[in-house]
């Protein structure tokens, strides 16, 4: 605790001197060299831990970009081209569509098979003289499932909530198709093995009536490049890989569905994680940078293994890949070109180039044609794959950022320490001066007090100046 006040010099005895100065005077000077030292490391420690939450967030960033290119699906950029959407719509997955040009025709829709009842005056009456109802309902080669009416309920209405209850792929209703006349529609799903057959021997709704089958469940079909296509349903996602189709509208001339490579979504792939290293290299050359006259020194100056890692970074993107194709080996190849500051720049006339002529070889160079690879063992993943393998091995728990941070952790904790150690021996240093100026100033008061004395009895001794 400091010394906030002077009590001595307060009270006016004593030596007269400003102990409580004096003492942080000489607590302060004892204590400078111990806290200067403390202060530096500390100081430095936490510098470290900034700059090694900037390398990992960098690192971070870096394995991103390069994972959108460690799959050879990563490199199916494509487009879609549809030349009548109006009767054949299409959308397309880049990352799985086959390239190619497929020629569509559409000669008949998918449809599902309508039932109507006979017309009725109401939709709620009763129709069978307060008498239960049942019949039986089928799709196709299916099971029977039996609708039942309760007594005094077999009405349009009752019906439609039976037929919907059942859950068996069937959706009925009720309609006024004119001013006091109602029917029920009962629907089926859509395609001719989805035909509808009901067995009711009274046929007391109707739905039996060949009249009032109103549309029947028949199979979309047309072609595709020549070959007869046939679907229950018009929405077909399995003609062609990656392009799901909707039959809209029949249509004797061909609809043009072309799937072509996207060279332009391609090089902005690439270009991508250029920029991404960028950023990651501008990180690291700022966090290990020598002091010059016009750059500060980087926290983590002389850190071989954090310059280790800046080293490994830039030999991915310099070095040819592990799974090089014959022509193109390595980012140079493709037009991704160093600079004199270390930084790379795309030379986007030569990427366009390279695209254009070695597709197969640049996605071969960057996933080594592999989807999904396992991260463990020692194959070759090409320059992404790679990449994102020995960065996730840098972040691991047992990797080079997470023990550097844990060391770091533990510096800091020493220093909290030692701190509180510094604090506690100077409250000592503090009180023993405080103590021995006391004693000082009490020996004074002493001094003074018989100082006193003596000059009294000096005054009062006979023939002195005084008792002349």
């Amino acid at each position: 605790m400091a010394v906030t006040t002077d009590y001595v010099t307060a009270l006016g005895a004593g030596s007269g001197l400003d102990t409580k100065a004096i003492v942080k005077v000489m607590v302060d000077a004892e204590k400078a060299s111990t806290q200067a030292t403390i202060n530096r490391h500390t100081a430095d420690v936490t510098a470290k831990v900034s700059s090694m939450a900037k390398v990992k967030s960098a690192l971070t960033n870096l394995q991103t970009a390069f994972a959108k290119l460690d799959d050879k699906d990563d490199f199916n950029f494509s487009a879609l081209s549809n030349s009548d959407a109006k009767t054949v719509y299409a959308q397309f997955d880049g990352k799985k569509a086959l390239t190619g040009t497929f020629s569509v025709t559409v000669s008949q829709l998918a449809k599902s098979e309508i039932r109507q009842s006979n017309t009725q005056a109401s939709a709620s009456a009763d129709l069978n003289a307060g008498a239960a109802y049942s019949f039986d309902i089928q799709t196709g080669s299916g099971t029977a499932t039996t609708v039942s009416l309760a007594a005094g309920s077999v009405s349009l209405n009752s019906a439609a909530t039976a037929i919907n209850d059942l859950k068996a792929g069937y959706t009925a209703w009720v309609v006024e198709t004119s001013s006091g006349s109602h029917r029920l529609l009962v629907q089926g799903a859509s395609g001719s093995a989805s035909n509808i057959t009901i067995t009711d021997g009274t046929d007391l709704l109707g739905l039996n009536t060949a009249s009032n089958k109103v549309q029947v469940a028949q199979n979309a079909q047309g072609t595709m490049n020549g070959v007869s296509v046939s679907r229950a349903s018009n929405v077909i996602n399995d003609l062609v890989p990656g392009v799901a189709m909707e039959f809209s509208q029949v249509s004797a001339t061909p609809v043009v569905l072309a799937v072509t490579q996207d060279a332009t979504a391609a090089s902005k792939a690439i270009t991508a994680v250029v920029t991404a290293y960028n950023a990651f290299e501008k990180v690291l050359k700022t966090e290990t940078a020598t002091k010059t006259v016009t750059a500060d020194e980087g926290a983590l100056k002389g850190d071989s293994a954090i310059q280790g890692i800046r080293n490994a970074m830039r030999k991915f993107m310099s070095a040819d890949s592990s799974t090089p194709g014959a022509t193109v080996t390595s980012m140079a190849s493709i037009g991704i070109e160093v600079q004199r500051s270390g930084e790379y720049k795309v030379n986007t006339t030569k990427l366009t180039a390279a695209i254009q002529a070695n597709y197969a070889e640049i996605t071969t160079m960057f996933s080594a044609d592999t989807n999904s690879e396992s991260p463990y063992g020692v194959k070759n993943r090409g320059i992404a794959g790679d990449l994102v393998t020995q960065i996730r091995d840098y972040l691991s728990s047992s990797g080079i950022i997470e023990a550097r941070t844990a060391g770091y952790t533990i510096k800091q904790a020493e220093l909290k320490t030692d701190q509180t150690a510094l604090d506690a021996k100077m409250k000592k240093v503090e009180a023993r001066y405080t103590s021995q100026f006391s004693t000082m100033n009490k020996i004074m008061d002493e001094m003074k007090a018989t100082q006193k004395y003596l000059e009294a009895q000096l005054d009062n001794l006979p023939y002195t100046s005084k008792n002349n």
